[in-house]
């Protein structure tokens, strides 16, 4: 499904933990190890950007052995890339190698070396999140994780989140190109209702809809259980996830919220606070048509 994958690192604590989860990615074939040197400010010890090039050189190659030695991705071939920048910014180099590698997935920590940028997810992050025409795999760590031999696989509980937009389904659209997902929990949050009767015919009608949506998926060979929660969105999915350990958090860039609202121009409300809030990765897709 991901045969190529590029992996953006800061050699940060959290982009460091994110090579261990790469032999998790269905069907990956090439990995693209990426450090952005960026020379458009001065260097803090005066003179050229030449040593700091160099030393990235040598930290993104230890990487690669680290990676090749672990045999994390045995049957991928792997490259590594060290791009300086002179102007224009990270997050818009991560998105041009993306699309001129022809990448299937970008893969990167939620947060980098600067710790003010990064109290709640790191600003580059974010940035590449928000204009990806690629899907994003946000790393973030839950606190039951642990090393690489008893952690649970990557896809092997799954919670996807569902507004019943158009945006949304896009998420049922991977899920379905996953191979062998493990367990799949759907989850529909009712947010809206001025009476009891109204937020009860809501829930009636959203479970219709999961049920149906459950048969699909089983049409595929894909087993799903339906959660209906009543409440703030973003609160009630990174909860569930908690609640079920979830080990992704699959969602679309954009739901309903963004149509009726315009809430934000390129990623939907909801999904800008889960990625910010969750302490689950999340997979954030694309449309088919655009993917």
């Amino acid at each position: 499904m991901f045969e190529k994958v590029l992996l953006p690192t800061d050699f940060s604590s959290d982009s460091e933990k994110v090579l261990e989860y790469v032999r998790d990615i269905p069907g990956v074939k090439k990995v693209f190890l990426l450090h952005v040197v960026d020379a458009t400010r001065p260097s803090l010890r005066g003179g050229d950007h030449d040593p700091k090039i160099e030393n990235a050189k040598i930290l993104i190659r230890e990487k690669q052995r680290m990676l090749a030695q672990a045999g994390l991705v045995a049957d991928a071939e792997i490259e590594t890339l060290v791009n300086t920048i002179t102007r224009g910014d990270i997050p818009l180099t991560i998105l041009e190698k993306a699309e001129t590698e022809k990448a299937d997935l970008i893969v990167m920590g939620a947060r980098g070396r600067n710790t003010i940028e990064t109290i709640l997810l790191g600003s580059v992050s974010a940035n590449v999140i928000r204009h990806a025409k690629t899907p994003v795999l946000l790393m973030r760590f839950p606190p039951e994780s642990c090393s690489v031999g008893c952690r649970p696989d990557l896809f092997s509980r799954i919670l996807v989140p569902l507004d019943f937009s158009e945006p949304s389904r896009d998420a049922l659209a991977c899920l379905a190109r996953i191979p062998a997902p493990g367990r799949v929990t759907l989850l529909h949050v009712v947010d809206k209702g001025e009476s009891e009767e109204e937020i009860q015919a809501a829930v009636g009608d959203a479970q219709e809809k999961l049920e149906q949506m459950v048969k699909d998926l089983a049409i595929k060979g894909l087993n799903a259980e339906p959660v209906i929660r009543i409440g703030y969105p973003p609160d009630e999915i990174t909860a569930t996830a908690d609640r079920l350990s979830a080990t992704l958090i699959l969602m679309s860039p954009k739901g309903e919220g963004w149509l009726r609202e315009l809430r934000a121009l390129f990623i939907g409300s909801t999904t800008n606070a889960v990625v910010r809030r969750a302490h689950r990765p999340v997979l954030v897709t694309t449309s088919e048509k655009s993917a």
